[in-house]
This record gives structure tokens, C-alpha cells and sequence, in this order.
């Protein structure tokens, strides 16, 4: 087939193509005496990809480990719901303000993974749409009060050796940690920088993304939320041009 698409590195009907490998996401904790949800993301995605976005219990952990006792924002925020200090810091997470009420993070992928503290989230006094670490879990604030945060990073390598997806797939996995997934559209884009600034020889990458049992899914147990597909729908044999010019 000659259907192209967007979504960063699957490429099924080429022979062979560069690899991208994921190591791991890096945490970096931020205290220039306090911002807002909405300045920390601007922060973090000036400087890294984003606010945190937590996805597994050992990420929560390194994060409360890298932020001390203090409490941090994080990049998680939810939609409008009737339910739903100086210590407090940051994460990705915020309520969307657009119906269905669900929380999401801040790159725009949805929220499976949350560690709420007792009673939490209450949304006191109706207006708490971001979400903070406090006492190391997870708490609804107001957006506009200022904490330290913590912003994430992702570990890419970019393999300049073609292969087969099979054959990417197994290098990744002995040598790193998997395929690439891509949970949205700044990750989509750093590896297109990535593939720029390091000379990619071709102009498609694999990721971890196959079309297995009639339905896409990532090798690496991920959810497969963020699509960015060019004609609007999932094909059964893209492959994807990844130059940006």
C-alpha cells in the first residue's frame, strides 16, 4: 500500500528503516521560588517536553524521591466535575474544561495511573483543576497558586543502522529498553528533531507500534490514546515520512 502517515517510526510496509529505542523518562525538579501550573508547563516545555507525567508506581516514587518532603505540581488536570501551602509541587496534571469530566495530562494523553491522597480529589471550593503532589500523593489545587514542579524528559536513541521492525524490536530489547512509544505530540516531535539533528540517512524511523489481532497496539503495554494519523483514521500499512522541512 502506499497510505502514508504522521504517527512518529511505525513502518510496516518498507523493508527496513532506522530504529528510535526508549530508555526511560528523566525527571527534573524545579524550584525558582514557586510558579503556577500554567508557568511551570510553559517552563517545562521551554526546557524539557513537559510537566510530569507519572504513567506506573516506581515513576511516582523517583518523583517524590528527586522532590524531597516538598510537594510539587504535576501535568494532570480534569474536566468540570460537582465531584471530583509552599510545600506542594507541580506535576502535568490538570481537569480538561471541556465535557466529559476526566482528568488528563498536560501533553493531552488521558489519565489511567493516579495515586490520590484520603478524601482526594474534593475540588474545594468548586475551582481545583490542577493536580500537585502533597504528602507524596496526589491532590487537586487551584492553577493559580505557586509551587516548585517537576518537568520530564525522554531518553531516545536514534540507531542509525537499517533493519526490519523484527529486527528493531530485538535490538532495542537487548540493548536498551524497548521500541519507541510515542503518548503525544511533543514526544512525536522530539524524535523528529532528533532524527534532524543526528542525520537520520532515511526518512522513516520505526517505533513500537504494530497491527496485531485487528487492532493497533504498543509492544510496551502502552496505551495507544495519541493518534496522528494523515487521513484521519488508523490504516492497516502506513508508513510514515518523519523529515521536517
Amino acid at each position: 500500500m502506499q497510505r502514508k502517515s504522521s504517527f512518529t517510526g511505525l513502518l510496516i510496509t518498507a523493508l527496513c528503516a532506522v530504529v528510535s529505542c526508549h530508555l526511560t523518562k528523566q525527571f527534573h525538579y524545579v524550584d525558582e521560588g514557586g510558579k503556577t501550573w500554567e508557568k511551570a508547563q510553559q517552563y517545562c516545555r521551554e526546557k524539557y517536553i513537559d510537566l510530569a507525567f507519572i504513567s506506573n508506581q516506581e515513576e511516582a516514587d523517583e518523583v517524590n524521591r528527586i522532590s524531597g518532603k516538598d510537594d510539587v505540581w504535576i501535568g494532570l488536570y480534569r474536566d468540570p466535575s460537582p465531584l471530583s501551602g509552599k510545600d506542594d509541587v507541580w506535576i502535568g496534571m490538570y481537569r480538561d474544561p471541556s465535557p466529559p469530566t476526566e482528568w488528563k495530562w498536560s501533553g493531552g494523553w488521558n489519565s489511567t495511573f493516579r495515586f490520590w491522597g484520603e478524601d482526594q480529589p474534593n475540588n474545594l471550593n468548586g475551582n481545583q483543576e490542577c493536580v500537585s503532589l502533597w504528602k507524596r500523593e496526589m491532590n487537586d489545587d487551584q492553577c493559580t497558586v505557586q509551587y516548585p514542579f517537576v518537568c520530564f524528559d525522554l531518553n531516545v536513541v536514534l540507531v542509525q543502522e537499517n533493519k526490519t521492525w523484527e529486527e528493531a524490536l530485538e535490538h532495542c530489547r537487548e540493548n536498551y529498553t524497548d521500541l519507541t512509544s510515542l503518548l503525544s505530540e511533543n514526544e512525536q516531535l522530539q524524535v523528529q528533531r532528533m532524527m534532524n539533528s543526528n542525520g537520520a540517512q532515511t526518512d522513516h524511523v520505526w517505533t513500537g507500534l504494530i497491527f496485531l489481532a485487528k487492532e493497533w497496539l504498543w509492544v510496551n503495554g502502552d496505551q495507544l490514546e495519541y493518534q496522528a494519523w494523515t487521513e484521519g483514521r488508523l490504516p492497516h500499512c502506513p508508513a510514515q515520512h518523519l523529515r521536517l522541512h
